[in-house]
Formats: structure tokens, C-alpha cells, sequence
């Protein structure tokens, strides 16, 4: 039962939302949930939006919402932003997505490579998960070695083998130290034989899993900032510590900055000053659109053109005319 103050608020919310309530009624008619995100649903409804407006929300009654989420930080302009409102309209225009390539691909590229200390060369893709995918696919494919290292808490996606150990339940939390914990009922066994689980921030124990595993491990995927642990930034020494290690051993560095580019124009690597060997970006870098990247090295990614790690998802054409 709802204490007295929480009772009433949601009185207050269900008198305020009746369209909400009738939409998501309607919903669960053709969406599981009523959604396509998980996230999104709250009890005992959520409010349907409308439309935004800068940093506000407005729903389908009426209702503005100040919006402390801004789409995950992705739409750091807020929304409805004139200029990527112009720039969008301009590219529809155009045309929305294309099997050949576009000029504006190669400006994007360029400029996040200037930004970010780990790119030389990189690939755009539909999602930040997509992203982590083919990075930790690369790491692989060149290393030869197809065991993942990846942190206790992390989260890097619904992909399947970062789909573990990453909202462990207490009961499962295993006190001699992290252990695979498969996300969802009937995930293949295989998934958690095939991935280490690191410790965060305490590197003595990671180094002790990844000597013990360097002959298996051929990827480390790490978010520097972790964003599930309330955008807790890794120890300095801790990432160099990490860095060195994964040197030592010939395991791929991947830095998920899906979320912490936002720290500085080159993310949480130039932040830190600890520069990985691939990295994957989200929707951030088409000002909220759903694209994403992964890059690094030259020689990191020359898996990639070759067809050895085949790769065919487009970017949608991004919202930069032509000159």
C-alpha cells in the first residue's frame, strides 16, 4: 500500500493523464507492455509525450514535464533545437538513408577522429548496442582468442554476451568474488562459460582473472564512467593499471563511450588521458538520431574492410547537406 504523500501524487498524476492512461491501454493491444522500451514504463502508467520543447516534455493532456533525461543526455541541445531541426528537414529532403555512401559520412568521421585519442579509422552503425557488438567482434577476429572480459554492473547492450552480470540479483551475488549471472530466463549456457567478470576499480583481483584467462580473453569492454553505477568514474590509476594489463596481455582494450563522450570533445579517454585500442559511441554523435560508431587504430579495425568480420549496416544519411 502507498504511503499517504505517494497516494495522493498518484491521484494527482491519474487525474491529470486520462489520454495517457487510455493510450497505454491501447498499446498493450499491439505492443507487449504497452512499449518497445523496457525502460520507459512506470507504474501506474507512463504519460504519453507529444511533442518537446528545449528542455521541457509536453504530453498528450497537456502536461509539461521538465526533462532531466533529454533521451539518455543524447539530445544535448534539448529538443526540437532549431538548427537540427532545420538541418533534419534539409536532409528528408534529400533523402533518409542510402545503400551507397555519402560525403557526410566522411565529414562526421573526420571530425570525430580529430576528437577522440583513439581513433584513426572507424565504422558508423544503427546503435550504441550495435556498436559494442562489432567492436568486441573486431577485438576478436584479430586476436584469435574468443573469451570477453567485461565489468560486474556493466552495461553495454542487449547483445548476448554483455548481457550478463549486469543487474545481478543479491541472492546470486557471489561474495568470493563476481561470477557470469545470465540476464534473462533460457540465455545459452554457453554465453556465461564465455565471459570473465572483472571487479571494478579493483585492480589487484582484475589482474589476477586475466592472467589466469589471457590465453582465452581477446576483449576487455569497460565503460570508464559507469553509467549504471551512477556515472561512477573509474580510478585513474586503476584505468592505467587496466590499460597496462591488457598491453602485457594482447586482450583488446574497448572503451563503451556511449554515454561518457559527453565529459570532453574527446570523452573520458582524453579526460583520463588513457587511450584505449577501440572505442564505441551511441546516438550522441547524430544529435540524438539512432546511429552509432566504433573505431581506433588502423590496425585494430583491418578486419573489418576485408570481410573477415562482415559488417553491413548503413548509417542513416546524416542530417549534413552536401557542399
Amino acid at each position: 500500500m502507498a504511503a499517504p504523500g505517494l497516494a495522493r501524487e498518484i491521484e494527482r498524476y491519474l487525474a491529470r493523464t486520462p489520454k495517457s492512461r487510455a493510450l497505454q491501454q491501447e498499446a498493450e493491444s499491439v505492443l507487449p507492455g504497452g512499449s518497445s522500451r523496457g525502460t520507459a514504463y512506470f507504474s501506474p502508467y507512463p504519460f504519453f509525450a507529444d511533442k518537446g520543447e528545449g528542455h521541457y516534455v509536453i504530453d498528450v493532456d497537456g502536461n509539461r514535464y521538465l526533462d532531466f533525461m533529454l533521451n539518455a543526455t543524447s539530445l544535448v541541445l534539448g529538443h526540437g533545437h532549431p538548427s537540427i531541426a532545420e538541418a533534419l528537414g534539409e536532409q528528408a529532403h534529400r533523402g533518409t538513408a542510402f545503400s551507397t555512401p555519402t560525403v557526410a559520412q566522411i565529414r562526421l568521421a573526420r571530425l570525430l577522429c580529430e576528437r577522440v585519442p583513439s581513433l584513426e579509422t572507424m565504422r558508423f552503425t544503427n546503435s550504441g548496442t550495435e556498436a559494442t557488438l562489432m567492436a568486441i567482434r573486431a577485438a576478436w577476429a584479430f586476436t584469435g582468442k574468443s573469451k570477453l572480459a567485461k565489468f560486474e554492473g556493466g552495461y553495454h547492450g542487449a547483445h548476448e554476451h554483455v548481457a550478463v552480470s549486469v543487474k545481478t540479483p543479491a541472492g546470486k551475488l557471489d561474495p568470493a568474488g563476481p561470477t557470469p549471472v545470465p540476464e534473462y530466463p533460457g540465455q545459452p549456457a554457453g554465453v556465461g562459460r564465455d565471459v570473465v567478470v572483472l571487479p571494478y576499480n579493483d585492480l589487484a583481483a582484475c589482474e589476477r582473472l586475466l592472467r589466469a584467462h589471457q590465453e582465452e580473453i581477446g576483449c576487455l569492454i569497460m565503460e570508464p564512467i559507469v553509467s549504471s553505477f551512477g556515472y561512477l568514474p573509474a580510478d585513474a590509476e586503476f584505468l592505467q593499471g587496466i590499460r597496462k594489463l591488457t598491453d602485457e596481455l594482447g586482450i583488446v582494450l574497448v572503451f563503451d563511450e556511449v554515454q561518457s563522450i559527453r565529459v570532453s570533445p574527446g570523452g573520458a579517454q582524453e579526460l583520463f588521458g588513457v587511450t584505449p585500442d577501440l572505442t564505441a559511441f551511441g546516438k550522441i554523435i547524430g544529435g540524438g538520431m539512432p546511429v552509432g560508431a566504433f573505431g581506433g587504430a588502423t590496425s585494430w579495425l583491418s578486419t573489418i574492410p576485408r570481410e573477415r568480420v562482415a559488417h553491413a549496416s548503413p548509417m542513416p544519411a546524416p542530417s549534413t547537406p552536401t557542399p
